[in-house]
This record gives C-alpha cells, sequence and structure tokens, in this order.
C-alpha cells in the first residue's frame, strides 16, 4: 500500500471514531461491499473516506446513517461506484501474482519452521525424514486450489455482505469442505515427486517472496 493510500485510510478510521455504534455497522457493511469491486486500493479508500464524511456530517445534523444513505446500501455503492474505472487485466494479474506471493511466503515460514522444529526433535538438522521435504505434483496442485479457493470464497462474501449473515456462513462452510476434499483428493493421487528441498532453503524463499509482495502491494496501492 502505497503512502497516499495510508494517508487516507488513516483519514477514514479517525472520522470513523466519531460515528455511533449503528453508523459504523452500515458503514463497515458498505465498505465490505466496496473491497470486493475490481477498484484500485486508493479508489477503494478514497470511496470510503466520503462515505464515511457523508455519515458523519449527517450524524452532526441528528440524521441516521440510512436516512441519509438510504435503505438499499448496495444501491447507492453502486451509484457511487460507477463512475471509478475498473482495474485492468494487467493490473488483476499483478494483483494475483501479490497475493500468491503473500500466501507462499507465508506457507514457506510454517512449513520450514514445523520441519526444522521437528528436525531438531530429531536431533539431527539433516535428518532425510523431517528436515528435508518432497514436492509432489498432487501437493503442489494442492496448494494451487486452497489459494485459488481461497480468493474466490471472499470474493462470494464481499459480492453481496446484506445477506443473512448464517447463510453466507453456511455457503462459506460448504465450499471450504469441498476445496478440502478436491485438494486433499489431489495430494493423494499425484505422488510424482517434483523435487526435494531442505526445509532451511524456505525460510529466504518466504523472505524474497515477502519483499515481492511488498513491492506489488505499494505499486497497486
Amino acid at each position: 500500500m502505497n503512502k497516499r493510500t495510508k494517508i487516507l485510510r488513516n483519514e477514514s478510521e479517525q472520522m470513523a471514531e466519531k460515528i455511533s455504534k449503528d453508523g459504523r455497522q452500515v458503514l463497515e457493511d458498505m465498505v465490505l461491499y466496496i473491497r470486493g469491486v475490481d477498484i484500485s486500493a486508493y479508489d477503494q479508500e478514497r470511496v470510503r473516506r466520503d462515505i464515511t464524511q457523508m455519515i458523519l456530517d449527517g450524524e452532526q445534523r441528528g440524521e441516521s446513517a440510512s436516512s441519509v444513505i438510504g435503505e438499499d446500501y448496495h444501491a447507492f455503492c453502486d451509484d457511487v461506484l460507477e463512475e471509478i474505472p475498473r482495474l485492468t487485466a494487467g493490473q488483476k494479474v499483478m494483483l494475483c501474482i501479490r497475493d500468491a506471493c503473500g500466501a507462499v511466503s507465508v506457507l514457506a515460514l510454517l512449513y520450514g519452521g514445523l520441519y526444522l522444529a521437528l528436525a531438531a526433535g530429531y536431533g539431527d538438522l539433516n535428518a532425510a525424514g523431517p528436515a528435508y521435504i518432497e514436492v509432489t505434483l498432487g501437493k503442489l496442485l494442492q496448494f494451487v486450489i486452497i489459494d485459488a479457493a481461497a480468493t474466490w470464497i471472499a470474493r462470494i462474501y464481499y459480492r453481496d455482505p446484506y445477506k443473512s449473515r448464517y447463510k453466507e456462513y453456511a455457503r462459506i462452510i460448504v465450499s471450504v469442505g469441498i476445496v478440502i476434499l478436491l485438494s486433499q483428493c489431489a495430494a493423494t493421487a499425484l505422488k510424482q515427486t517434483l523435487f526435494i528441498m531442505h526445509a532451511v532453503f524456505l525460510v529466504p524463499i518466504a523472505i524474497i517472496l515477502l519483499i515481492i509482495y511488498k513491492l506489488l502491494d505499494v505499486r497497486a496501492g
């Protein structure tokens, strides 16, 4: 996230603290919807700040958030977002790469730490079992499925945050169950070894991916 986007976010958060509890709930639902629209992070924060200011000004006049925005928050957001340019195909690809780098860097640190801890428990950091990671075609595909599904499931929620929370949670739980089943089937069925590496190499890999993530995040933000 670049500097100007951070400034807008800080301004919005400071203004939101002055809004009533009911007003903040309306604002949070609207912001959640905005997060699911294909516009830049800067434009998202700009719209968020403007809506926050509208609600704050309304409450200072003695009006509720619903009277300022209207009952159909979804339609209001669509009207506001109509004139804002959407992300290009290149920008979307860059964001996908950014998110993938972030996810892989976290998993690399977790896996690296786990395998090294197990190896240390054996008293030998070069123990063939715990210290070395065998990456199979199935495991790689499993990660791709989980990573892609996480983004897709988030989109389901962002697309219509005004639906019943219970129905939404049920959809997400079912989706997660299907993803876990499919990814586990892939990991179990496709056991072809692609490469074997020592767990310690996951640490520099995670750092490099994290740096790439930050660079892309600043550029996209």
